[in-house]
């Protein structure tokens, strides 16, 4: 009863706190609009990225052109990631003034999820079932089979080699195939370079979350109840701390790799590798021009020699919000834009996503455009690490608590294991981050 009480104190706080950053948010939107189409159906969509409002108003002429008889006019609004989706949340709370559709960013998305606000869309994605990895739409679902959200991209996780250094240390990245491999190159490294190997994050979790899900660990349990204290979990912090002291491995500048102090640091050569997803490419050629024809991708690190290494990793769930009066457009709009030939290459193309759609990664005029700016930018073809791979592909569990599992985890979480309490034992402190998450 206590922690119920809590939990709706603190979602008290937490509404009055947002609603207050709400209105300034909106005078900081950027809004889009498609082609107008006279007697068209108006359809309303949010968005956190601002980069993702060409997309959509573009899928949404293409739509246009191919469903005459079904047209949209659709209105996009961005703004800033976090207010956008208390925004959201308010208005599913309230019954008023929530989009057709919108996107939810995965850490947000088992929130929206649990307590009922999207529809489901299954006899939508029906259609292009055989012609995607299916888990980028399925991991978006229930416990009864039903599907909520589509992503942008599969986000299958890789490493990134500088091969500058990886040169000079006379390591060759394609003999790497376990992380113990990875953590005898990375001595390697330092000792030729006097460079780490890697960097681990402190406020955000993508590298641990690789190796846990390698493990079969999940953040989530299969009730999506908190399972932060697991011996796998426990084996991986280990594992990054033993070589956090050996100097392979750094704590990232600024505490993750979405930060200006990151980028330089990455620009420079300051670091011989970095495990992060395909969508990460757009960060390179976006922040570190310098690196230019010095990166080379390669599949991730396995615990075990011929296990799978192919994991998904960070995301955003398109989704169609309970209460449009548009149901079924909103659902057959949602699923062309994201999962068509012609959505799936405006992904790649400019925004640099991998492809959900399978038969792309074989299409030559995608996998060898040497006008496209990510495949001359990299030494590799990251279209060489997918087809490797292949579909047998790793996902989080993002139900239940995982939203407050996931505050947890960016905030205190690996903070405290790898910098403020990097010597507890890591069991009794996940057991201590566990016991503190109110959902």
């Amino acid at each position: 009863m206590m922690k119920k009480l809590l939990a709706g104190t603190l979602a008290s706080v937490i509404v009055l706190g947002t609603a207050l950053n709400v209105s300034a948010a909106e005078d900081a939107s950027t809004q889009g609009k498609n082609t107008f189409v006279d007697g068209a159906t108006d359809l309303n969509f949010w968005t956190f990225q601002e980069l993702h409002v060409g997309f959509w108003t573009t899928m949404a002429d293409v739509w246009n052109e191919q469903n005459p008889d079904r047209a949209i006019n659709l209105t996009v609004t961005s703004g800033e990631s976090q207010p956008m989706h208390s925004k959201l949340l308010i208005a599913c709370q309230s019954g008023s003034g929530a989009p057709d559709l919108a996107d939810v960013e995965i850490g947000y998305y088992g929130s929206f999820l649990k307590d009922g606000y999207l529809l489901p869309i299954n006899e939508a994605v029906e259609p292009y079932k055989d012609d995607i990895v299916f888990s980028r739409v399925s991991m978006y679902g229930d416990t009864e089979g039903n599907y909520y959200g589509v992503d942008f991209h599969l986000g299958e996780t890789v490493t990134y080699y500088n091969m500058d250094i990886m040169n000079e240390a006379g390591v060759d990245p394609a003999e790497i195939v376990t992380w113990d491999d990875y953590a005898e190159a990375g001595r390697k490294v330092l000792e030729a370079t006097g460079k780490p190997m890697f960097a681990v994050e402190t406020n955000d979790l993508f590298l641990p979350q690789a190796m846990l899900l390698e493990k079969g660990g999940q953040y989530v349990d299969e009730e999506g109840n908190p399972n932060l204290a697991t011996q796998e979990h426990a084996d991986v912090i280990n594992f990054i701390r033993g070589l956090l002291d050996e100097g392979v491995c750094e704590i990232a500048p600024g505490g993750g790799v979405h930060k200006e102090e990151w980028y330089g640091h990455l620009n420079s050569g300051g670091v011989a590798s970095l495990t992060m997803p395909l969508w990460y490419m757009g960060r390179f050629t976006d922040y570190c021009s310098d690196l230019k024809g010095k990166i080379a991708i390669y599949p991730i690190p396995v615990w075990n020699e011929g296990d799978v290494r192919a994991v998904l990793q960070g995301g955003t769930g398109t989704s169609v919000i309970k209460g449009t009066e548009h149901e079924q457009l909103a659902k057959d709009f949602l699923a062309f834009a994201k999962l068509s030939k012609e959505g799936c290459t405006y992904e790649w193309d400019v925004l640099g996503f991998d492809p959900i759609r399978t038969e792309l990664w074989d299409d030559p005029a995608i996998t060898e455009n040497k006008d496209n700016k990510f495949l001359s930018y990299f030494t590799t073809n990251p279209f060489d690490v997918l087809k490797a791979n292949g579909t047998d592909i790793i996902a989080p569990n993002i139900a239940g608590a995982y939203s407050a599992v996931y505050g947890s985890l960016v905030s205190t979480t690996y903070a405290n294991a790898f910098e403020i309490s990097a010597d507890q034992d890591a069991m009794e402190l996940l057991q201590s981050e566990q016991d503190s998450i109110i959902y």
